[in-house]
């Protein structure tokens, strides 16, 4: 897999996992709340909370692999390091350097489009 494919994935599922459990009824728990008052969270140097924005940073540690191949045609570029074989009988000759990638993604969190002051006292009131 790409690099730039595979961080595409990673920012794509968290958020979409965000958005999933913002939806999610019933577990008593409100994920990145609206209208939260500018509660008070715990204090978290990974997440920042001003106003109605959140914000946090998702972390990548990647080890990436760099493959130059007298058998190999066309482009290059940087791919997640796999282990696996794919033996068919070739005789190749490869040069396999593996580095490590560290760096994070700042993102703004969804906000959750649900009244929690709302569903918490109809909760109380039922």
């Amino acid at each position: 897999m790409e690099l730039d494919e595979f961080v595409k994935s990673v920012l794509v599922n968290v958020l979409s996992g965000v958005k999933k459990a913002q939806n999610s009824e019933g577990v008593g728990a409100f994920v990145v709340p609206s209208g939260d008052g500018g509660h008070d969270y715990p204090k978290n140097s990974r997440v920042s909370s001003s106003a109605r924005l959140k914000s946090t940073i998702i972390d990548f540690d990647v080890a990436v692999t760099v493959e130059s191949s007298d058998t190999t045609s066309g482009g290059g570029g940087l791919k997640i390091a796999e282990i696996g074989a794919d033996l068919k009988g070739e005789a190749t000759s490869k040069d396999t350097k593996v580095s490590r990638i560290q760096f994070g993604v700042p993102i703004m969190l969804p906000e959750n489009q649900r009244n929690w002051y709302e569903e918490l006292t109809n909760e109380k009131n039922a």
